[in-house]
């Protein structure tokens, strides 16, 4: 096989693999949400064999060969005694982790925005007929007594504590 041809198949796989693998989610997240706990379980499988796979990517490949080009670069040249890979792939993680703990805490405030802002609409049967189960938890957290099949009570619409005992119709 001509060596274009293999660069092209490399050069597609490198397009497509990735592509595939980041619109999967969008596919699976509907099955997930429709099978509720044991869906998020699955989910957690799943995200723990990913962190597995990254995991012991930089154990067997990664780590080993910074190492040696920051030995040869870097640590022999000067001297230095000092672990310099580790420290880096150390400050790395605290970066992610941070990263994501101030976009978990930035999405956190912006969904509770968003809940200050709906409990202002003016209550009305209309913006309750034919939610689901999971669409009549209220901002606060609490779940709406009443049935999918029925109207929200006027009180978590609100986003109140609901009690349960004012739905009877």
């Amino acid at each position: 096989m001509p060596r274009w041809v293999v660069k092209l198949f490399a050069l597609v796989g490198t397009f497509v693999l990735p592509l595939v693998c980041t619109l999967l989610p969008y596919k699976v997240s509907g099955y997930i949400a429709r099978k509720g706990a044991s869906g998020k379980r699955l989910l957690s499988y799943l995200m723990c064999l990913g962190g597995g796979i990254f995991f012991g990517t930089y154990l067997l490949h990664m780590g080993p060969e910074v190492q040696t080009i920051l030995k040869h670069s870097l640590l022999d040249p000067y001297g230095i005694t000092y672990p310099l890979a580790e420290l880096i792939v150390g400050v790395g993680f605290f970066i992610v982790l941070f990263a994501e703990k101030l976009v978990l805490r930035w999405n956190k405030r912006r969904v509770g925005r968003k809940c200050k802002d709906t409990r202002r609409l003016p209550v009305t049967p209309e913006l309750t007929v034919g939610l689901t189960d999971v669409e009549q938890t209220s901002c606060n957290g609490s779940k709406c007594a009443r049935s999918p099949s029925q109207q929200m009570c006027p009180k978590c619409i609100e986003g109140k504590r609901c009690s349960g005992d004012q739905h009877a119709m």
